[in-house]
């Protein structure tokens, strides 16, 4: 190859080479790991092939019950985050000079602080005795404390607070680039505003609704400080159940295998929404 055509590529290598050894290179480990074994009652592994790891998944209802719960939290928390991001996206988009870099900033603040940190936060408001119980007794509006914390509702309030910006981040990119005249445009032709909603807005805005869904359903998905803390060891979810058996049981193997099946789920679940947004991004008649 000419070395005119490697010179644009030679900056690159540094960020590819930590990308192989940080990231690719455990995940080919954990590949690899899934398929030992471990002997009953002892810590040492079979590096032997298996796929009993696998098996044991399928054949207990507990770690599918987990598997499918943690699935089905990420895909709420995507369609939620989802229907808050679009109007937030939609005013940051709208607004201009110093109002919208402050209104970026407020959105990034939450990736900024920690997840630790949003969660004792989120302690402190839906607690028992936490704010919002508490204006909703000055209020009147309820006698008895409400609980959100120990359930699916709390892990799913903090899976949102958390990874809100990593919707709305995406939809203002893409919202940007329409032209601001474009749905007005289509409404002097007779274009209805649920119209130009289907035909124009939502064609267009797909690529960042799918690059912001797959981001939000990743790292709820994977998350672990949020459902440990705010579920409060009442609702089992997928980060937690691998630190169990990794760090707690030390089963290694098995911990692999589960990452695998989620990976093959996050990709399966990108694949699906890409091809969506795809669908969604082709010019009707």
């Amino acid at each position: 190859m000419p070395l005119s055509r490697l010179l644009p590529i030679i900056p690159l290598a540094p960020a590819c080479l930590l990308m192989g050894v940080m990231f690719l290179l455990p995940f080919g480990m954990v590949a690899v790991t899934a398929f030992w074994g471990q002997a009953p009652g002892s810590w040492l592994v079979d590096e032997a092939f298996t796929t009993r790891n696998f098996a044991r998944i399928l054949a207990d209802p507990y770690f599918v019950l987990v598997i499918g719960r943690t699935l089905r939290i990420g895909v709420e928390a995507a369609v939620i985050c989802l229907l808050l991001g679009l109007p937030v996206a939609s005013v940051i988009v709208r607004a201009r000079g110093q109002v919208r870099g402050l209104l970026l900033v407020l959105m990034l603040l939450p990736m900024v602080c920690g997840a630790l940190v949003q969660t004792l936060g989120m302690l402190n408001l839906f607690g028992l005795a936490g704010v919002v119980n508490g204006a909703l007794k000055q209020l009147g509006l309820i006698d008895r404390s409400i609980r959100f914390l120990g359930n699916e509702t709390g892990v799913l309030l903090g899976l949102i607070q958390a990874f809100l910006p990593l919707m709305v981040l995406p939809l203002v990119t893409v919202l940007g680039r329409i032209p601001p005249d474009l749905p007005a445009a289509a409404a002097s032709l007779g274009a209805s505003r649920l119209r130009v909603l289907q035909r124009i807005m939502l064609p267009l805005a797909g690529p960042g609704i799918a690059a912001g869904a797959i981001l939000v359903f990743s790292a709820s998905v994977t998350s672990f400080v949020t459902p440990q803390i705010l579920g409060q060891g009442h609702v089992q979810m997928f980060g937690p159940l691998v630190y169990q058996q990794a760090a707690l049981v030390l089963d290694w193997p098995f911990a692999s295998a589960l990452c695998v099946v989620m990976l093959a789920a996050l990709a399966l679940a990108a694949a699906l929404l890409a091809g969506v947004a795809r669908l969604a991004a082709r010019p009707r008649a």
